[in-house]
């Protein structure tokens, strides 16, 4: 029963997220002149408000698990050997979290330049965009590390093994960034091995910390790519 309550649960919050866009559009409060900052502080508001539903009806399926990984956890404890990314077992989260995070970032801002050269974007916005982008960023992060990794290992951790409830939320987190940013099959994969490598480190550290920062970094990266895209470059008369 548990796993299909977890897919039920995690199912409506990807849904939720989803619904949340148009649900935003119709909100004709106006916070801040720029569209996608405006839009950001309606949608992270109330994806906030989805996120506490979802954690509160995970903690009901499964109180143990959820107190074991809704915590900071320990960021010195050794990641698994995974012979494929080079990691040999002797490396701690905190130095994967600098080292792999830091090659992640760069695959994202690589991907993010071909979109706002494509733009054409105006970048003497790019600080303030950036400093914009922060608390949009820590409250994104936080959101769907709650959902997609919390919401999916806690009801799970015991019932599968740990390398089936990683590859779970890896897809799971994967597959909707088909439609999101970064988008299509490349944004998925990406998103996908991300999510695989946020659930490992959120099983091994026993908490969130190294998952919500190696994210909150890529999210800083896309958000700030969104809020300079509003901002294009005047064309010469």
């Amino acid at each position: 029963m548990t796993p299909l309550l977890t897919a039920l649960i995690v199912g409506l919050a990807i849904a939720g997220i989803f619904a949340l866009r148009p649900v935003t559009a119709k909100i004709k409060t106006v916070f801040h002149s720029n569209p996608v900052v405006n839009t950001q502080i309606k949608f992270q508001s109330l994806q906030l408000v989805l996120t506490a539903i979802v954690l509160l009806l995970v903690y009901f399926l499964n109180p143990e698990t959820f107190a074991r990984f809704f915590r900071m956890g320990n960021v010195n404890v050794h990641i698994s050997k995974i012979a494929w990314l080079g990691v040999t077992g002797n490396e701690t989260w905190l130095e994967i979290a600098t080292s792999i995070g830091l090659f992640i970032t760069l695959g994202t801002a690589i991907f993010m330049f071909f979109q706002l050269k494509k733009a054409g974007v105006d970048y003497r916005y790019f600080l303030l965009s950036l400093l914009w982008s922060i608390p949009f960023s820590m409250a994104n992060a936080f959101s769907e590390e709650a959902i997609f990794r919390i919401g999916i290992i806690s009801p799970l951790y015991g019932i599968f093994s740990v390398s089936v409830i990683v590859l779970i939320s890896g897809v799971v987190f994967g597959a909707p960034h088909y439609f999101g940013m970064p988008s299509g099959v490349v944004g998925a994969l990406m998103a996908g091995f991300l999510g695989w490598l946020l659930a490992l480190s959120l099983v091994e550290t026993q908490g969130l910390l190294i998952a919500w920062a190696i994210h909150f970094v890529q999210d800083v990266v896309i958000i700030t790519s969104m809020i300079l895209m509003s901002k294009k470059k005047a064309t010469p008369k």
